[in-house]
């Protein structure tokens, strides 16, 4: 889907599209909504910082209650992910040198639209809206996902339903303000996807337990036959 949205310029489409719905007005006439603005960004930020606070007191309190202590390893690996992936986002916002869509010339800025990865070879200040921060910060937690097959499966599409339904809905408001294009938030969802799965990979090794399976199901069916 990305290749796809860079190749055939779908990203600027459509922020075009949203621009003219919203009047055409330099600087993004939703920039400054106060729903948009406070209660889904500055808002939505503080949503994040709970949820991150809560998983450290979580963690905390699992070296000292018995009860949660067979969580800790998964706690750790959650926490990890949520912040190795974060800081991912941060890392390629300093490095890409990608403006956020309020500042391109077609939307009343001053910049030239220039998207990633042409961005990085070029000569301007161009900015450091790549990929989607406000997004990643409820993306990071489909490490939730994860965290669930290990101890509470059931939960596991809850978990994952909550993290990419709140990932959508900053994404959808920055988006509208002006201050990403739907790629940016795309990539901030894949570079959090990749960095939970690969660590899950990496920790568990679940494919040795369904080789496992399979070795089994056939000394079974051997034996049967």
């Amino acid at each position: 889907m990305l290749i796809v949205l860079h190749l055939t310029k779908a990203d600027l489409y459509i922020a075009e599209w949203l621009f003219r719905e919203e009047g055409s007005q330099p600087g993004w006439a939703l920039r400054h909504n106060f729903f948009l603005e406070h209660i889904l960004h500055n808002g939505g930020r503080h949503v994040v910082t709970l949820l991150s606070l809560t998983l450290i007191v979580t963690l905390i309190a699992s070296f000292f209650k018995a009860s949660i202590k067979p969580w800790r390893k998964d706690l750790i690996l959650l926490f990890a992910n949520v912040a190795i992936s974060i800081l991912l986002v941060r890392f390629g916002k300093e490095y890409s040198n990608v403006s956020c869509p309020w500042d391109v010339l077609q939307f009343g800025g001053s910049k030239p639209w220039i998207p990633f990865p042409d961005s990085v070879f070029s000569s301007l200040d161009l900015g450091q809206c790549f990929p989607g921060g406000h997004s990643s910060g409820a993306f990071a937690w489909v490490a939730l996902y994860y965290f669930a097959v290990q101890h509470m499966p059931r939960m596991k599409m809850k978990f994952l339903s909550f993290a990419i339904i709140l990932g959508t809905l900053f994404a959808i408001c920055q988006e509208l303000r002006g201050a990403h294009f739907l790629t940016h938030d795309l990539t901030s969802l894949l570079l959090c996807w990749m960095i939970c799965t690969i660590s899950y990979g990496l920790v568990y090794k679940p494919w040795r337990h369904r080789q496992a399976s399979q070795s089994n199901t056939a000394d079974a069916i051997s034996m049967n036959v």
